[in-house]
Protein backbone atom coordinates (compact mmCIF):
# COMPACT_ATOMS: atom_id res chain seq x y z
CA UNK A 1 0.00 0.00 0.00
CA UNK A 2 2.96 2.19 0.52
CA UNK A 3 4.80 2.09 -2.65
CA UNK A 4 0.85 2.36 -4.46
CA UNK A 5 1.05 5.96 -2.69
CA UNK A 6 4.68 6.52 -3.25
CA UNK A 7 3.70 5.53 -7.34
CA UNK A 8 0.67 7.87 -7.31
CA UNK A 9 2.27 10.80 -5.67
CA UNK A 10 5.81 10.50 -7.95
CA UNK A 11 3.07 10.61 -11.12
CA UNK A 12 1.16 13.41 -9.54
CA UNK A 13 4.14 15.53 -8.82
CA UNK A 14 6.22 14.60 -12.27
CA UNK A 15 2.73 16.61 -14.20
CA UNK A 16 4.63 19.68 -12.37
CA UNK A 17 8.02 19.22 -13.48
CA UNK A 18 9.65 21.85 -15.80
CA UNK A 19 10.48 21.18 -19.19
CA UNK A 20 13.77 21.85 -18.25
CA UNK A 21 14.05 19.57 -16.07
CA UNK A 22 12.22 16.64 -18.12
CA UNK A 23 15.22 17.23 -20.61
CA UNK A 24 18.05 17.16 -17.87
CA UNK A 25 16.46 13.72 -17.00
CA UNK A 26 16.14 12.45 -20.55
CA UNK A 27 20.04 13.35 -21.31
CA UNK A 28 20.67 11.68 -18.19
CA UNK A 29 18.95 8.81 -18.92
CA UNK A 30 20.44 8.56 -22.76
CA UNK A 31 24.11 8.44 -21.17
CA UNK A 32 23.58 5.85 -18.71
CA UNK A 33 21.67 3.65 -22.20
CA UNK A 34 25.22 4.53 -24.13
CA UNK A 35 27.82 3.47 -20.77
CA UNK A 36 25.31 0.22 -20.52
CA UNK A 37 25.92 -0.68 -24.37
CA UNK A 38 29.56 -0.18 -24.13
CA UNK A 39 29.63 -2.44 -21.24
CA UNK A 40 28.01 -4.88 -23.12
CA UNK A 41 29.13 -7.29 -25.82
CA UNK A 42 28.07 -7.57 -29.08
CA UNK A 43 26.61 -10.48 -29.25
CA UNK A 44 24.84 -12.11 -25.92
CA UNK A 45 26.36 -15.02 -24.51
CA UNK A 46 23.26 -18.17 -24.77
CA UNK A 47 23.61 -21.37 -22.33
CA UNK A 48 21.40 -24.14 -23.06
CA UNK A 49 18.23 -22.54 -21.23
CA UNK A 50 18.18 -19.40 -23.27
CA UNK A 51 18.16 -21.59 -26.73
CA UNK A 52 15.57 -23.96 -25.49
CA UNK A 53 13.47 -20.98 -24.06
CA UNK A 54 13.91 -19.54 -27.93
CA UNK A 55 12.92 -22.78 -29.83
CA UNK A 56 9.78 -23.12 -27.69
CA UNK A 57 8.85 -19.71 -28.20
CA UNK A 58 9.20 -20.32 -32.40
CA UNK A 59 7.31 -23.46 -31.84
CA UNK A 60 4.63 -21.47 -30.36
CA UNK A 61 4.98 -18.01 -32.12
CA UNK A 62 6.02 -18.92 -35.64
CA UNK A 63 5.02 -16.26 -37.51
CA UNK A 64 6.68 -13.30 -35.48
CA UNK A 65 10.25 -15.03 -36.59
CA UNK A 66 9.16 -14.67 -40.04
CA UNK A 67 10.50 -18.03 -41.18
CA UNK A 68 8.53 -20.78 -42.79
CA UNK A 69 8.20 -24.55 -40.59
CA UNK A 70 8.45 -26.99 -43.45
CA UNK A 71 9.08 -29.69 -41.22
CA UNK A 72 9.22 -29.72 -37.56
CA UNK A 73 12.93 -30.06 -37.69
CA UNK A 74 13.83 -27.85 -40.40
CA UNK A 75 13.16 -24.36 -40.36
CA UNK A 76 13.66 -22.53 -43.78
CA UNK A 77 14.54 -18.86 -43.37
CA UNK A 78 12.84 -16.45 -46.08
CA UNK A 79 15.58 -15.17 -48.59
CA UNK A 80 16.55 -11.33 -47.71
CA UNK A 81 15.93 -9.11 -50.66
CA UNK A 82 18.58 -8.68 -53.25
CA UNK A 83 20.83 -5.76 -52.76
CA UNK A 84 22.11 -5.24 -56.22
Amino acid sequence: MKDLFKLILGVLASLFKSRAKLEAEILILRQQINVLRRRMPKRPDLNNTDRLLLVWLYRWFPTVVGTKNLNPHIMVMKPAKDRA
